[in-house]
C-alpha cells in the first residue's frame, strides 16, 4: 500500500476532487493531484513540479502564474485551516514569484 500525504478525511473536508486536467509538470509516479471545486487552476499535489515527493505532512499548492505553472510548499495542517478566500490570497500573494 502506498502511503499518501492526504487521507480521505482531509480530501473530503477540503472538498478536493482528483484532477482530470493534464498539467504541465513532472508528477511523482505515486503522487496524486487534486483540484478545489470552486477555485480554477489551483491544484494540491503530493509532489512538486519536478516530480519530487513532498515530505510527510506537507503538499505542494500549484497554480497558473504569469509564466506557467508555479506554486508553494504548504503544510497539510495549514491547508486544513484555510478558507477558500485564504487559499485565493495565498495564490495571489505568490502569483508574481
Amino acid at each position: 500500500m502506498t502511503p499518501y500525504n492526504l487521507d480521505k478525511e482531509t480530501i473530503a473536508r477540503l472538498g478536493l476532487v482528483p484532477s482530470e486536467k493534464s498539467i504541465n509538470a513532472s508528477i511523482a509516479t505515486e503522487a496524486r493531484v487534486f483540484q478545489f471545486p470552486n477555485i480554477e487552476n489551483v491544484y494540491v499535489m503530493e509532489s512538486d513540479l519536478y516530480g519530487n515527493p513532498m515530505p510527510e505532512g506537507s503538499l505542494f499548492l500549484a497554480f497558473e502564474g504569469r509564466a506557467g505553472l508555479m506554486g508553494t510548499h504548504i503544510k497539510i495542517e495549514t491547508l486544513q485551516s484555510c478558507s477558500e478566500e485564504e487559499i485565493r490570497k495565498i495564490v495571489a500573494d505568490n502569483h508574481n514569484g
